[in-house]
């Protein structure tokens, strides 16, 4: 049977006369695992061998720096706060523009826009407190 990978064609980069490559590291994957490399490497337009060296090699030497999924968590929710914040000023225009011509605002719809605040506040107030202490040095 014939074995149906869809890859790209490789794309290699030039080989240096100077600069052998004769090192070879074997890595052991989950099923998870290389089906996540499977899928990075077809997006990235490489064979999954080329797309595991290239990553490799770039956190090794520092010019690729992983973020933790935690961190990927945090920054979504300082994200998602700023589209909250973003949609409060909306309300805050809106409600301005009504006293501004002349109408009237309800006492509901001036809590309902200061809980929003509130809630937004206290989310990017949570998100930083948690980078703060990540960021702390540990002694």
């Amino acid at each position: 049977m014939r074995d149906r990978r869809v890859f790209p064609p490789q794309r290699r980069l030039p080989r240096r006369d100077d600069e052998p490559r004769p090192h070879r590291l074997n890595l052991r994957l989950g099923n998870d695992e290389k089906a996540a490399i499977d899928a990075a490497a077809i997006l990235a337009g490489l064979t999954p061998t080329s797309y595991a060296a290239r990553m490799a090699v770039a956190v090794a030497m520092g010019t690729l720096t992983p973020i933790p999924t935690t961190t990927r968590e945090e920054l979504g929710e300082l994200v998602d706060a700023r589209v909250a914040l973003g949609r409060i000023g909306t309300n805050l225009n809106q409600i301005a523009k009504t006293l501004n011509s002349g109408g009237d605002v309800t006492d509901e719809q001036l809590r309902a826009v200061i809980e929003r605040v509130e809630q937004a506040v206290r989310r990017v107030d949570e998100a930083t407190v948690v980078n703060m202490r990540r960021r702390r040095p540990r002694r």
